[in-house]
């Protein structure tokens, strides 16, 4: 079982990715990636490149980019949205799915951090 590597969308706090690297997983933030104000289209695709699970508060705009996604063909390694939590919150929730689900489970899903209380 192949672990998931986490890319931060840019609403997400920075902070959490020294967390998620703490506990032994890959994590790199937009701004780390050089990303910042990018659509995103743009985000998926890059997280999508790089194999990498994307992290974001933008529910609504990446269900449906995941949606159009997946309708159209396109692959992605996994998209997974959160309402905005305290960062404590953020990365016991974000543990518990990295810990549940491999890098190959994760290829072409849509997850809720609200799922992994």
């Amino acid at each position: 079982m192949s672990r998931i590597a986490v890319y931060l969308d840019q609403d997400v706090d920075v902070s959490l990715a020294s967390r998620l690297r703490a506990n032994g997983y890959n994590a790199v933030t937009t701004r780390e990636a050089g990303n910042i104000g990018r659509s995103d289209e743009k985000q998926l695709q890059y997280a999508a490149a790089r194999g990498m699970t994307i992290l974001t508060h933008n529910r609504r705009h990446f269900r449906r980019l995941h949606r159009n996604w997946i309708a159209s063909g396109r692959e992605h390694s996994g998209v997974t949205v959160s309402r905005h939590l305290p960062l404590e919150d953020l990365e016991k929730r974000m543990l518990n799915l990295l810990h549940s689900v491999s890098a190959e489970d994760a290829k072409n899903k849509l997850f809720s951090l609200a799922d992994f209380i």
